[in-house]
């Protein structure tokens, strides 16, 4: 199948070139097809981006979900962090496209927000449970922690790709720092106001 072979290329293009100046003639024939073949399956340059997105989307998701076990929410957290960086080194294009599009003003961001969306949702519901240990956070909390550090993830993912000296493990060490104390401040304004009133 065709399919799989043309999104990486197209993915490879748009990395490079955004997605204004990614030529489908270019996609074409580093994907070894036809233009008319191109369009047959995807349309469009916008339909070929579009499933570029969700493709990429849906294995980031997928990633992060497989990461998401039982274990003490300080364990979970570092999973889903390994997973995500993880998918940012091993995907360079895919993450490339996925977070300037978070920035562009065409209608196909609505389907990085939606992404973005599901990823602090599936933080903020990890940081809403409580366990024996720890109480978790009210929701307000937790899902503005949750998107604190989806934004925090984004920004440093970048950073990282601008410095690929930088071992993972280490970048992997910062942000779960980054993310308990995010977390730890949140925890510790609730038990404040709970306490004034």
């Amino acid at each position: 199948m065709r399919e799989p072979l043309i999104l990486d290329v197209a993915g490879q293009a748009f990395a490079a070139a955004g997605y204004e100046r990614a030529s489908m003639d270019r996609i074409a024939e580093l994907a070894g097809v036809s233009k008319p073949m191109l369009y047959a399956y995807f349309d469009s340059k916008e339909g070929l981006y579009v499933a570029y997105i969700e493709r990429t989307g849906r294995d980031l998701m997928e990633r992060l979900r497989a990461a998401d076990s039982g274990a003490p929410h300080a364990a979970r957290l570092r999973a889903l962090i390994c997973q995500f960086l993880g998918f940012v080194e091993e995907h360079r294009d895919g993450w490339t496209v996925l977070y300037h599009e978070l920035n562009a003003g065409r209608p196909i961001v609505s389907v990085v927000a939606d992404l973005r969306a599901q990823i602090a949702g599936e933080i903020a519901g990890m940081l809403a449970v409580g366990t024996p240990s720890w109480n978790g956070l009210e929701p307000p909390a937790a899902d503005a922690v949750g998107h604190a550090i989806v934004g925090a993830g984004e920004s440093l993912a970048n950073w990282w790709l601008q410095h690929p000296e930088v071992a993972r493990d280490d970048v992997t060490e910062w942000f779960a720092a980054l993310a308990q104390a995010a977390i730890g401040a949140a925890e510790r304004h609730g038990l404040e106001s709970s306490a004034r009133t």
